[in-house]
C-alpha cells in the first residue's frame, strides 16, 4: 500500500458503493484525485443538506439561537491571537528513503510492538514519539526506510490578501473564530444580554499530513459549530432540570464505560458544568434522529494533557465504525480564552455589561463542534443494509428526515397517459414542499431497487387504475408493502409519515 493506513475491506466497499451511487465523488477525478478532497454527488449533497438542517433545527431553532455565516479566509493576526499560528500542528516524520511524510502518532499507533505494549500515542510530545518510534523499530510503511526525527507541522493553509502578497492570511481551520470576531456586534444588536447562542455551518480547511479513512479525515470539510456565551458566575442551564435524569454512555479517562445521568456527570466532575451536559444530551438526540443507534456511540472524556490549548474540559462523541471508534463531535469549555485573546490583540472591548451586577464581564463559552463529513460517514455505515431474501440488493435505511428524497414517482408504463400523469403527480408533490423525483426507465422492480439503493423511503406508482380513479400505489421502502391512496391525499400522508419516521406499511 502507498499509505500508512491498513486495508479495511468493509470501509473500502462502502466507499465504492457511495461513489457508484453518487453520494460522493473524488475531487478532480480526471486529474488524479489529490488525497483528502471529496465532492458530494446529487444524492450525497441532498443528504448533507438535510443533516445540516437537522442540526439547525435541534441546536439552533429549538433553542432560539442565532445563525451567521463568516468568511473562510482571515488575516494572520486572528490566528496569532487565537493560538492557532503557534499551536495548531501535528507531529510529522519523513522517510529518509522515499521522502514521504506521515503523522508520527498514527505510524506509532499502528506498530504491532506499540499496540502490544498497551500504550497510547495520543497526546505524546515530539520527543516521546521519536523515542517510541526508535524503541519499537517503526519504519516507513512504503519501503521500510528509516524515519527522521519528529517535528511539528502547522496544518493551516497559508495564503495572502492582495496582489502583492502584502498581508499574510490563512484559510480557517475552524468556523469558530468568525463567531468570536462578530460577537460584539451581534450581542449589541440583541440587547447585550447573556446567555446568547451563535452558530454557523461552513467550510474549514486543514492541511492534513496523511489524509486517510475516506471522508473521515479530509483537507476541506464542513463544520456545524455553536458558541454558547454565558456569564461565568452562572454555569447552569435553564433546561437542565427537565433533562437531568437522562442517561448518557461515558468512556472515562481510565478506559471504563458506564452510563451516567446528566446530573451525575456534573456532580462527579466528568463534565465542567450543566451547560456542557445539556448540549451532550442534545447531541445524542441528534445522532439518534440521524439513524445512528444509541449503542453505537458514546461520550469520551479527554485527558487533560490531550485537550486543546484553549480548553478547560473536552468531551468527544465517538462512534463505532469500521475504522474503530472515531471522534465525530468535540464539545469544549473554552472559558473566555478566545474573547480575551482577541480583545487584547485588537484593542477592542469584548465584554458585556451585566445589568444585575452593574459591571462588565467577559463571557465564557461552551462549544459543541460537529464535523459534517464524519457524521455523514457514520450515517452511511449504520444505515447500510446487505442483500436479504426480501431484497436482492443492498440498500440504505435512512430516516425520512435525512433521506435524499421524500419519494420517487414512477409511471407503470410510458404510454396511455401514465407518463404525463406521473409528471403531474411529481409537480403536485413538489408544490407541496416535498423533494421528489420522477423515474421512467427500467422495469418497475428495478426502479424500486434503485430507490432503495439510495435510501428513498417511499415510491409512488401511477398505473391503469390511476387513469380511472385518481388513486396511486404508495410503496414503503423497508417492508416493500403497498397501500392505495387518492392523489389529493398523497402530499399530506407522505409529509405525516416522514415526520413520524414511518417507513413500513403500518398505518391505518
Amino acid at each position: 500500500m502507498k499509505s500508512s493506513e491498513t486495508p479495511n475491506p468493509k470501509a473500502e466497499r462502502l466507499i465504492d458503493v457511495a461513489i457508484r451511487r453518487s453520494f460522493i465523488i473524488p475531487s478532480a477525478e480526471i486529474y488524479g484525485s489529490p488525497a483528502g478532497f471529496y465532492d458530494y454527488g446529487p444524492v450525497g449533497c441532498a443528504i448533507k443538506h438535510r443533516l445540516e438542517n437537522l442540526w439547525r433545527s435541534e441546536m439552533l431553532q429549538k433553542e432560539g439561537f442565532h445563525e451567521i455565516e463568516t468568511t473562510c479566509i482571515l488575516p494572520e493576526a486572528v490566528f496569532k491571537a487565537s493560538g492557532h499560528a503557534e499551536n495548531f500542528s501535528d507531529p510529522v516524520v519523513s522517510c529518509k528513503k522515499c521522502n514521504q511524510r506521515f503523522r508520527a502518532d498514527h505510524l506509532l499507533a499502528e506498530s504491532p510492538g506499540f499496540i502490544a505494549s498497551g500504550a497510547k500515542a495520543e497526546g505524546m510530545q515530539p520527543q516521546e514519539l521519536a523515542d517510541a518510534i526508535r524503541k519499537y523499530k517503526v519504519a516507513c510503511p512504503n519501503d521500510l526506510g528509516e524515519l527522521t526525527d519528529v517535528t511539528r507541522f502547522n496544518m493551516m493553509f497559508k495564503t495572502a490578501i492582495g496582489a502583492g502578497e502584502e498581508r499574510v492570511a490563512y484559510c480557517r481551520p475552524e468556523t469558530a473564530q468568525g463567531i468570536f470576531l462578530d460577537f460584539a456586534r451581534i450581542v449589541r444588536n440583541y440587547g447585550s444580554r447573556l446567555p446568547i447562542g451563535i452558530g454557523q455551518v461552513g467550510r474549514s480547511f486543514r492541511n492534513e499530513i496523511s489524509p486517510r479513512q475516506g471522508i473521515v479525515r479530509v483537507r476541506e470539510f464542513s463544520q456545524m459549530e455553536l458558541e454558547y456565551f454565558f456569564n461565568p458566575k452562572y454555569q447552569t442551564h435553564p433546561k437542565f432540570e427537565s433533562v437531568k435524569g437522562e442517561k448518557l454512555a461515558f468512556e472515562l479517562e481510565d478506559g471504563t464505560v458506564s452510563e451516567c445521568t446528566l446530573a451525575e456527570t456534573v456532580e462527579r466532575g466528568i463534565v465542567p458544568n450543566q451547560i456542557m451536559a445539556y448540549f451532550l444530551w442534545k447531541q445524542e438526540r441528534l445522532y439518534i434522529a440521524a439513524g445512528v443507534p444509541r449503542d453505537k456511540f458514546r461520550f469520551r472524556k479527554i485527558p487533560k494533557n490531550d485537550t486543546p490549548h484553549y480548553s478547560r474540559g473536552n468531551i468527544d462523541l465517538v462512534v463505532d465504525t469500521s475504522y474503530g471508534w472515531i471522534e465525530t463531535v468535540g464539545t469544549a469549555y473554552r472559558t473566555d480564552y478566545d474573547l480575551s485573546s482577541h480583545a487584547k490583540a485588537s484593542g477592542t472591548d469584548l465584554s458585556v455589561f451585566v445589568e444585575e451586577e452593574k459591571k462588565k464581564v467577559v463571557p465564557h463559552v461552551v462549544e459543541p463542534s460537529m464535523g459534517v463529513e464524519r457524521m455523514f460517514w457514520c450515517v452511511l455505515e449504520h444505515c447500510f443494509r446487505e442483500k436479504s431474501p426480501e431484497k436482492d440488493w443492498e440498500w440504505f435505511d435512512f430516516p425520512p428526515s435525512i433521506a435524499p428524497y421524500h419519494a420517487w414517482v414512477f409511471p407503470l408504463m410510458r404510454k396511455d397517459g401514465m407518463e404525463e400523469k406521473a409528471r403531474e403527480v411529481e409537480a403536485l408533490l413538489r408544490e407541496s414542499g416535498l423533494i421528489v423525483y420522477c423515474q421512467e426507465s427500467g422495469s418497475i422492480g428495478k426502479r424500486y431497487a434503485r430507490a432503495d439503493e439510495i435510501g428513498v423511503p417511499y415510491c409512488i406508482t401511477v398505473d391503469y387504475d390511476t387513469m380511472k380513479d385518481d388513486t396511486v400505489t404508495l410503496r414503503f421502502r423497508n417492508d416493500g408493502k403497498q397501500a392505495r391512496l387518492k392523489i389529493g391525499e398523497l402530499a399530506g400522508k407522505i409529509a405525516a409519515l416522514a415526520k413520524e419516521g414511518k417507513v413500513n406499511a403500518d398505518f391505518a
